[in-house]
């Protein structure tokens, strides 16, 4: 695996707890040891604005708030337009796929996903340079 700091802090937004658990798990087997988890959009903003993340890994479906009106709301803040957002959904719909990738979204991602192919793709999310 590339060389990733460890330390990174990472946000985990999705409803379902045992999808919550197998990203975490994902992260801690791979030595990333701050993790934090939301249930929905409108929860991991109240954590933002406690704590400051480097890297969001969120769920597309979700109550309150979705992770599409999530996303909408992190690029149109000058606070966390920055942090490196992955869109974990079982939504396979290229419409779908291309509106996120037009609101900046650094990754799309389908589940089902194995460990190895999600890591991979989160160190070269955190390895892009931006703009």
């Amino acid at each position: 695996m590339e060389k990733v700091n460890l330390e990174l802090k990472i946000l985990i937004v999705d409803d379902s707890l045992s999808m919550r658990r197998i990203i975490r798990k994902f992260l801690t087997n791979n030595g990333f040891t701050h993790v934090l988890e939301a249930g929905n959009g409108f929860e991991a903003l109240e954590i933002l604005h406690l704590t400051q993340v480097d890297l969001i890994v969120s769920d597309l479906h979700m109550p309150i708030m979705d992770g599409m009106a999530f996303l909408e709301r992190i690029k149109a803040n000058a606070g966390t337009r920055d942090i490196r957002f992955i869109m974990l959904t079982v939504e396979a719909i290229q419409k779908i796929m291309n509106k996120a990738l037009s609101m900046e979204v650094d990754s799309y991602i389908v589940k089902p996903v194995t460990e190895k192919v999600f890591m991979e793709e989160l160190i070269r999310v955190i390895h892009t340079k931006r703009n």
